[in-house]
């Protein structure tokens, strides 16, 4: 039985790749920031690490006996979240500390969850920092592979209030492509990267949506006889120099927003699962509605 540690396991996709790779009968350790993080794998792994990625002395010896690294490790591009570490001290810093340890440990091999043609924006931090990881793991010696989605569904899923609220709109007229894949489907397409030697592999859904019509099918699920308001990019790219004022955190989220609405992202279609399906899965949950009878 392989062993196998998993960085960023509390996220949405961290949580699926940790119930694929037991599924498949790898031995798992989950890594967590604490005590309580760690309660929500009971039923999952009975093994983890307390550590921060953030401070290399903490992964000190941690990753010996290790066999294999899985990193979904990456701060989150959420408006509510409001940890002061940002995407160069949590997605570069953290996962090159990562890398270090299990350099040090002997890990045959390191897979990697990066951003779909993060090569193409070099002045955007939240792409930069994650092709410049992708390329040290490339140089690291270790036997590795990159997993490179355009967008999970987990990443709208706080359109989900704002639509509730009335707050959904369009950023210009949304008629740019993105094909956006379920966490689930991706588990199964890290896990399977395992066996894969030195691997890019892009992968999206295998259904391709407008920005409108994302923002729509929301809207239409939660409150469907609220129409949309559009907001011109223009007006939005105005406020970004404000922000860095005042917010470097949230002026690298509004630019990678604005940067992703403004051009078609497709990846190669392989994950099956539609958007619609899942958003009407977590509005039944919310719901407390047995998924089982509906």
């Amino acid at each position: 039985m392989q062993k196998v540690t998993l960085f960023g396991a509390t996220g949405h996709l961290g949580k699926e790749i940790a119930k694929e790779l037991v599924r498949r009968g790898y031995d798992l350790t989950v890594v967590v920031r604490s005590e309580e993080k760690a309660k929500a794998f009971t039923t999952i792994t009975s093994k983890y690490i307390v550590a921060d990625v953030c401070d290399s002395s903490s992964l000190r010896n941690k990753l010996a006996g290790q066999q294999i690294v899985i990193s979904s490790l990456g701060k989150s591009v959420s408006l509510k979240d409001s940890s002061k570490p940002g995407f160069t001290e949590v997605d570069y810093e953290g996962n090159k500390n990562i890398l270090a340890e299990a350099g040090q440990a002997g890990v045959t091999k390191f897979v990697y969850v990066s951003a779909f043609h993060a090569e193409k924006y070099p002045h955007l931090t939240y792409f930069k920092v994650h092709h410049e990881f992708s390329e040290l793991l490339k140089q690291s010696g270790i036997n590795y592979s990159i997993i490179k989605p355009p967008a999970l569904f987990s990443a709208f899923l706080e359109m989900i209030e704002m639509a509730e609220k009335g707050r959904l709109m369009n950023i210009g007229t949304g008629d740019k492509k993105t094909n956006p894949i379920f966490e689930g489907d991706l588990a199964k397409i890290v896990v399977d990267s395992i066996i894969q030697d030195n691997s890019t592999i892009e992968a999206g859904g295998q259904h391709i949506y407008t920005r409108r019509q994302i923002n729509e099918i929301v809207q239409e699920q939660v409150k469907g006889n609220r129409k949309l308001r559009t907001i011109p990019v223009k007006l939005v790219a105005s406020f970004l120099p404000l922000l860095k004022v005042f917010s470097r955190n949230t002026y690298d989220k509004f630019s990678f927003y604005l940067a992703v609405m403004q051009e078609d992202t497709l990846a190669p279609s392989l994950g099956p699962m539609k958007f619609e399906d899942y958003i009407s899965l977590k509005l039944r949950e919310t719901q407390g509605i047995d998924n089982s009878k509906v």
